[in-house]
């Protein structure tokens, strides 16, 4: 079933952009949000690639209090929007913000005819990757609302906290993120997965129609 939109959430250090990466690369995705100023390459990786959503972020600086913000629903749409090139394409867009962790609800309930994908790893392993993988010298995106590392372990915390509950609620359980999860939800992938992403875990909702 084809999705206006994938919502795509995780702590900082989750691997959640790697997820992203594999889907929108292999699967019908609009793609033109991405542009060189878009990137951040860490070693021989794109470890951030597209646009990213959030306080302190190029766009959606108000995503972290959706409930607040968007009574106006179709202002948030036109906000996921605005990153994409291209934005009237038939192709689903992979909306990515740390910060939809505050409001899974109101995505589910205001967003219709579309999908949440959370993904996760334990609080240490990710604070650890993320500062391996830069940490506060990551160029793209921009991680100041986190403040210091004191917080960041904070609120990856509470970021997964705030999914667990989430996926508790909705009656959904966590998978592991591998091919076969791949291809049960989004088609035939010819590529591999990496051995990096069997600690990480997901969850796919669809949203209220």
């Amino acid at each position: 079933m084809l999705s206006k939109y994938t919502f795509l959430t995780g702590a900082p250090g989750s691997r959640w952009s790697g997820v992203a990466q594999l889907i929108t690369d292999n699967f019908n995705y609009n793609k033109s949000d991405e542009s060189s100023a878009r990137e951040y390459v860490h070693g021989e990786f794109t470890g951030h690639k597209g646009s990213y959503f959030g306080p302190e972020m190029e766009l959606g600086e108000d995503f972290h209090r959706l409930e607040k913000s968007y009574v106006d629903k179709l202002r948030f749409q036109a906000m996921c929007d605005s990153a994409f090139s291209e934005p009237n394409l038939t192709q689903s867009k992979m909306i990515k913000c740390h910060q939809f962790a505050y409001g899974l609800d109101w995505l589910k309930e205001n967003i219709p005819a579309s999908n949440i994908l959370l993904v996760k790893r334990p609080t240490e392993v990710s604070f650890d990757w993320w500062k391996e993988a830069g940490g506060w010298d990551i160029t793209y995106p921009d991680y100041s609302w986190y403040i210091d590392d004191v917080h960041m372990r904070h609120y990856i915390d509470t970021e997964i906290k705030l999914a667990n509950l989430f996926v508790q609620k909705t009656g959904n359980e966590w998978v592991k993120f591998d091919k076969e999860w791949i291809e049960n939800n989004f088609g035939t992938l010819t590529s591999t997965v990496s051995v990096n992403y069997e600690d990480v875990e997901v969850c796919l909702i669809r949203t209220n129609e």
